[in-house]
């Protein structure tokens, strides 16, 4: 029986054109992350995509290793040396790109640099050409004591509670940091959010008929009154569902993951998120992030997807159901917009596609005292309500009436 429900919804014209669709998404998606990362050779010619990530891998690895306040002084001097050369000094566009051709391979502790002397919800470009050989080695400190300053300014309210866990978060950073290519997770990153929304969606849409196809055809009276139609019938629809849910989900995130990290590289992995998303107080590296989006983002459509199950199996309509991942995923998050309560808006389930911006922005949540980051509560919690849905679904439908 679920292998019949399973070729049911694929026969369907409107589901293979959708499977489509998903694949050349997959692939427009793919190509636009790719061309993220982008390198700039000694003549001033721009490039991106897969020559470009070759070059920079090069050039950044050069700097490879731990950023101590040796490498960091010696990063001070190359940058300096570069800013006096005739290429920086001049006012022709094509000579200044030659410069910063130069630039690319400490680029990224460039970063690190201009974000510690920058003031916490600032960033100043070019704060590194007046920082010292003697200040440099003074970053890690400077990321606890900026946000320390920060936190005593009352630009935002915090409780006690609150401060201290961003506080504590910030000195258990391990430090000093592993520079090295990961502009591949980078980009990875940044595009993944949209990516998931789009299959999400697509995912809805294929298992919003499960349950509302024999009510659409007439087939009800039969369905139910066979032998198994009212239980091992019912459980082969939820387990279609989930298969569904799980397979497409996990093949189209591995599709897109290795067509990128194919050509970008999977350099970095294990070099911390704070080289990218310096404010950030999840500890964790970019493979760690990553991990930790994906599965966000499986809870956020296995979600919507029982969601629209539930409703398609309570109002016998396809048409109806198709909306609920929509409305949960799309519309939650405009709402979130227009409602004053950002303590309510986090518990929002489009929250659970949203793990990147949670991770860069550092939202947390006061649960009675506790105080813990958004990502790390509403997974299990929408992991819990996920298993609380199934027996629901089950006996909502098991118990439908036939007219």
């Amino acid at each position: 029986m679920l292998r019949f429900e399973i070729k049911k919804i694929f026969s369907k014209p409107k589901n293979k054109i959708a499977v489509v669709l998903l694949f050349i998404v997959l692939i427009i998606t793919s190509i636009l992350t790719i061309n993220r990362v982008e390198y700039v050779d000694e003549n001033g010619k721009h490039s991106v995509g897969i020559s470009a990530s070759h070059h920079l891998r090069e050039a950044k690895n050069e700097w490879a290793g731990y950023l101590t306040e040796e490498i960091l002084r010696k990063v001070i001097d190359e940058n300096t040396a570069i800013n006096n050369s005739k290429e920086a000094l001049s006012d022709d566009i094509v000579e200044q790109d030659k410069a910063y051709a130069k630039k690319q391979g400490i680029a990224g502790i460039i970063d690190v640099i201009n974000s510690a002397f920058s003031g916490y919800r600032d960033y100043d470009y070019y704060a590194v050409n007046n920082v010292s050989k003697d200040e440099v080695g003074t970053i890690y400190e400077r990321r606890i004591s900026t946000l320390k300053n920060w936190l005593d300014s009352g630009e935002e309210k915090f409780t006690t509670e609150e401060k201290n866990f961003l506080i504590q978060q910030y000195e258990n950073l391990k430090t000093p940091f592993y520079y090295e290519y990961a502009d591949g997770w980078s980009a990875l990153l940044q595009n993944i959010s949209t990516f998931i929304l789009i299959l999400a969606l697509v995912i809805g849409f294929f298992v919003s008929g499960i349950f509302s196809d024999e009510f659409q055809t007439k087939s009800d009276s039969i369905f139910f009154s066979t032998k198994l139609g009212r239980n091992k019938g019912v459980l082969s629809k939820i387990v279609a569902g989930f298969s569904i849910v799980s397979v497409f989900y996990i093949l189209f995130i591995l599709l897109y993951t290795c067509i990128v990290l194919f050509v970008l590289g999977v350099d970095g992995a294990n070099c911390p998120i704070q080289l990218d998303l310096w404010r950030s107080v999840y500890n964790v590296t970019f493979l760690q992030a990553y991990l930790l989006i994906v599965l966000g983002g499986y809870v956020g459509t296995l979600f919507a997807s029982l969601l629209a199950m539930l409703v398609s199996a309570i109002t016998h309509s396809t048409t109806t159901a198709i909306i609920v991942p929509f409305i949960v995923l799309c519309a939650f998050p405009f709402l979130s917009r227009i409602i004053t309560l950002p303590q309510l808006c986090s518990f929002f389930p489009d929250q659970l596609l949203e793990i990147y911006l949670n991770i860069k922005e550092s939202g947390l949540i006061n649960l009675g005292g506790k105080i813990t980051t958004i990502a790390t509560f509403i997974i299990p919690l929408y992991a819990i309500i996920c298993l609380m849905i199934q027996p629901i679904l089950y006996n909502t439908y098991k118990k439908a009436e036939i007219k």
